[in-house]
């Protein structure tokens, strides 16, 4: 039997379908997505450090295993932190600080706080998720990890640079 063109295009046309459905399923999956506000590894403050929105670093050399922080358009913010410490003199470490805030700050201004959360002691670890409200125009979005009794005054971790 001797297929004509037309056929054979015809026959070509659900395999290049198929073929194409995957990529635009992808593209389509990414577009949803969008972008976050915020999206950072999050680094442990020293005295040296420089204040970042006019809030001054924690008043002790601070370290950190693992921080990250992660803000949407849609409010809802997730922090994870990972042994959020002090270093002694001696070289041990622990954590000293019950409660902390994850405050949002948007072209320097303080925008949304999160409240007080658990930062275990003497670990140093904490883990929540809460919702900042819809946020729209945060240009410049910086997150600082405050001790729940100094927000606006102190930070011990904020976005890696």
């Amino acid at each position: 039997m001797k297929l004509t063109r037309p056929a054979v295009l015809l026959g070509t046309l659900p395999a290049l379908a198929l073929a194409l459905a995957p990529s635009a399923a992808l593209a389509s999956h990414g577009q949803d997505r969008g972008h976050d506000v915020i999206r950072a590894d999050l680094t442990p403050s020293l005295p040296t450090d420089d204040p970042i929105n006019m809030v001054a670093p924690g008043g002790a050399p601070w370290q950190i295993d693992r921080g990250e922080v992660r803000v949407r358009p849609n409010g809802r913010m997730d922090v994870r932190i990972e042994g959020l410490k002090v270093t002694r003199p001696d070289g041990s470490a622990d954590n000293p600080v019950p409660m902390i805030d994850a405050v949002l700050y948007c072209g320097g201004r303080l925008t949304a706080d999160s409240g007080p959360h658990q930062l275990t002691v003497p670990g140093g670890d904490a883990e929540f998720r809460v919702r900042l409200g819809a946020l729209s125009g945060c240009a410049d979005a910086s997150v600082l990890i405050s001790p729940s009794t100094a927000v606006g005054h102190l930070f011990i971790a904020s976005p890696v640079d």
